[in-house]
């Protein structure tokens, strides 16, 4: 664990901004798009806007009637009768999201009837020693004969917490449905309700026959409010009997799952869009997603939200749905992510909002992010502006490298999903990260890409089976990807991310090259990627090092023959792996959902939110602490834990005076070995234990020591380098949760030079054992 110490001699402030008075007239951050999230503070701004528009309407109506031939008096009164209704029905939007704010359920029912449920086994998992199969269970039918049946095909899976019960559930919809199951024991989910695919059957309407098979597909990435206890399904064209894109119908399901034993649909609205759907501004507003035509009828012309063809388009872009008020949604007709392929508007497959709020739309083309919310500089038209759900601003993104030919590029390998790598507030360690090679990289420009293209692992069309892939932002975050000049067609023409690395399962430990070897879902904590590859299974990345990905685990279940009374065991065909909790659960479009543990140390700092999919506040938050179940008794499995505190920091040296500074910093230390040891050393070889600022350093060494109620410590000592680190505090047997005070210290001699700026240096602190 590195801990970054500091010490400044120029301060810098910032100053503070003001808050818009409530009476005042309404202003661009009015728009509800432009806002994060509904709050009581919204709901009585909208209320004020309705009434000074009302108000406004009852004047201008009175001035109306009391002069009839005015034209212009009864175009006035028109005019604000207009945006009365516009101010009340927006207030009431307000009103019903903030409304419907709740912890769940009560309390759990009292012997609750279950629907049945069957489980896979996982016997001869080709596996790596670090992955442990746990459980697993198969969810709803998408049988109209045996609606209880167990079905097992499962897209995509989220999770929801429930405050009133305290645990989370966890969501996972497939072409049966949505199926709901209690984490109240995280390892072995229990499966308690659902929403069949009979239950979404539609009627015929304008856009389309009546449904005739009861096939749900897909949602293959679901989204949820956890806030309001809401799950969106997004309704693919080939579902319900249609196996085509031209022709099925597109759209959205809205289903209460507040009570998760006893979920309700509450709306379904047609959408020119329906792969996947993302929450956007806290789950005010959906993005709703591709595929490659609409239910349009017609071959290759998608249809826009007034059902307008655009033979000009090569897939379909994002459209917007205001879902404040669930039980009436209402979709914009402009939609966002046009012209992504290089200036020709292309399938967009995903939405994945990061831990900052920025989404990220991933598709043929590459990857795009946006703001949806705030004032921003639009780095496109060179104003500042209010970004918004419907009218977002530019980011960063671009064309991402692919093993397609020229001829052949946004064709075959498809930008699947994203996730953009960023640093919370709470994470203190330094915002680069050093290569192998040697190469510095922010942190922040990095962006995590699956390319998809579903064919075998030693298959070479379209360049091959899909790749997990590593990119930097650097260098297009002006602007460059929506610049007019690319061409989609036109190989010179066209903009693209540096790659820095990809990762295929091919000829890595636990390949099945003959089976399907694409790049799907992934989730991410600290340094570590959890990955579904089809055929391949789930296969856990290590990507500390950005340009050398690593494959640190790996889980593959094998098919195997019904004999005699035992069931046939089928074989994964992984689409999405998710942490969560100290587990990985996996939907599997074949298994249902599995739960597996990858047992060796998490790299990396965890990140407060694990985004996949939506990654608003309303997420819950990850759990990575390993959870161990049981009956009478137990087993304590070997830990060595250490968490540092906030960074230490001399404050301001001051030249010319001869002076022994001091600093502090905490650590918190669990061990169940035998004997242990804390240490610390600078792995740098530039000035090796002395603080550094840019070029220059301190003559004196830095020094170090810890003292706490169950180590021993000693005096301070001097920093040494990796191969002899300087020992701090040592245990002669376990210890929990032991509180360790690091004190620094660092001599300045009246004649040293000092450089103005930061001196620092990153440290390594690490708890050893000989006794495990």
């Amino acid at each position: 664990m590195g801990s970054l110490l500091s010490a400044a001699i120029l301060l810098g402030t910032v100053g503070a901004g003001s808050a818009l008075a409530q009476t005042a007239p309404e202003g661009p951050g009015d728009a509800p798009e432009t806002q994060a999230a509904t709050s009581q503070a919204t709901v009585n701004r909208a209320n004020d806007l309705k009434k000074l528009a009302c108000d406004a309407a009852t004047a201008s109506a009175a001035a109306a009637a009391a002069d009839p031939g005015n034209v212009a008096k009864q175009a006035t009164a028109a005019a604000d009768a207009a945006k009365c209704a516009t101010a009340t029905a927006n207030a009431d939007k307000e009103s019903a999201s903030l409304a419907g704010v709740n912890g769940g359920i009560a309390t759990e029912p009292v012997n609750p009837t279950l629907p049945t449920d069957a489980h896979q086994t996982a016997e001869g998992a080709v596996k790596s020693d670090n992955m442990q199969w746990v459980s697993n269970s198969r969810g709803l039918s998408n049988s109209a004969t045996n609606p209880t049946a167990a079905n097992g095909n499962y897209a995509g899976a989220t999770f929801m917490h429930f405050e009133n019960l305290g645990y989370d559930f966890l969501l996972g919809d497939g072409t049966g449905g949505l199926s709901i199951w209690s984490l109240k024991s995280p390892d072995k989910p229990l499966f308690v309700g659902g929403v069949s695919a009979t239950s979404l059957v539609q009627p015929a309407d304008s856009h389309g026959p009546a449904d005739t098979q009861a096939r749900f597909y897909e949602g293959e990435n679901p989204t949820v409010d956890s806030r309001r206890k809401l799950a969106f399904l997004a309704r693919d064209p080939r579902s319900f009997g249609s196996s085509g894109h031209p022709n099925g119908r597109t759209g959205l399901y809205i289903v209460d799952v507040k009570d998760p034993w006893h979920p309700q649909v509450i709306s379904y609205t047609w959408v020119p869009a329906g792969h996947t759907a993302t929450c956007i501004n806290d789950c005010r507003y959906l993005w709703s997603v591709g595929p490659a035509n609409n239910g349009s009828h017609v071959n290759g012309q998608p249809q826009d939200a007034a059902g307008v063809l655009h033979p000009e388009w090569t897939g379909v872009p994002t459209f917007v749905t205001d879902v404040r008020d669930p039980n009436h949604p209402y979709v914009y007709a402009n939609p966002v992510d046009t012209k992504r392929n290089n200036n020709t508007t292309a399938y967009t497959h995903s939405v994945d909002v990061d831990q900052d709020g920025l989404a990220w739309t991933s598709g043929f083309g590459g990857v795009r992010g946006y703001y949806t919310n705030g004032f921003h500089h639009d780095v496109v038209s060179n104003t500042d502006r209010w970004a918004t759900a419907t009218d977002p601003i530019p980011y960063a993104g671009g064309g991402v490298v692919s093993l397609e030919s020229d001829a052949q590029y946004a064709q075959f390998s498809l930008e699947h999903n994203s996730y953009h790598r960023t640093q919370a507030p709470s994470d203190t360690s330094p915002k680069t990260v050093t290569t192998a090679g040697g190469r510095t990289i922010n942190k922040t420009d990095l962006q995590y890409v699956t390319q998809e293209n579903t064919v075998s692992c030693t298959s070479t069309s379209g360049g091959g089976a899909g790749r997990f892939v590593t990119t930097s932002l650097a260098g297009s975050y002006g602007g460059k990807a929506w610049d007019p000049q690319w061409s989609a067609t036109d190989p010179t023409k066209r903009y693209f991310l540096e790659k820095l690395d990809d990762y295929t399962p091919t000829g890595q430990p636990g390949a099945n090259p003959s089976a399907g070897c694409s790049a799907h879902w992934f989730s991410v904590v600290g340094d570590m990627v959890a990955i579904g590859f089809y055929g391949q299974g789930t296969r856990v990345l290590d990507v500390s090092d950005p340009t050398d990905i690593k494959q640190a685990g790996y889980f593959r279940v094998p098919a195997i023959a019904a004999s005699g009374s035992t069931p046939a065991q089928l074989a994964n065909n992984t689409s999405a792996a998710y942490w969560h909790n100290g587990f990985i659960y996996v939907a599997d479009y074949t298994r249902g959902i599995d739960v597996l543990r990858y047992t060796d140390p998490i790299k990396g700092v965890v990140q407060p939110l694990v985004c996949w999919n939506s990654c608003d506040k309303s997420q819950t938050p990850p759990k990575v602490a390993d959870v161990q179940t049981g009956g009478a008794g137990g087993a304590v499995p070997a830990t060595l834990a250490l968490t540092m505190g906030t960074p230490a920091t001399f404050g301001a040296f001051t030249p010319g005076i001869a002076k022994d500074y001091t600093a502090n910093t905490t650590a918190n230390v669990i061990s169940t070995a035998g004997d242990a040891a804390l240490s610390v050393a600078d792995p740098s070889a530039t000035a090796t234990g002395h603080l550094l600022n840019g070029t220059f350093s301190l003559p004196s060494l830095l020094q170090a020591k810890a003292t706490s109620a169950a180590g021993v410590g000693s005096a301070l000592a001097d920093v040494g380098g990796s191969a002899a680190p300087t020992k701090l505090l040592t245990y002669s047997g376990p210890t929990s949760n032991d509180a360790a005070t690091i004190t620094f210290g660092q001599h300045v001699s009246a004649n040293d030079a000092l450089r103005t700026g930061a001196y620092n240096k990153t440290l390594t602190f690490t708890l050893s054992t000989t006794t495990p």
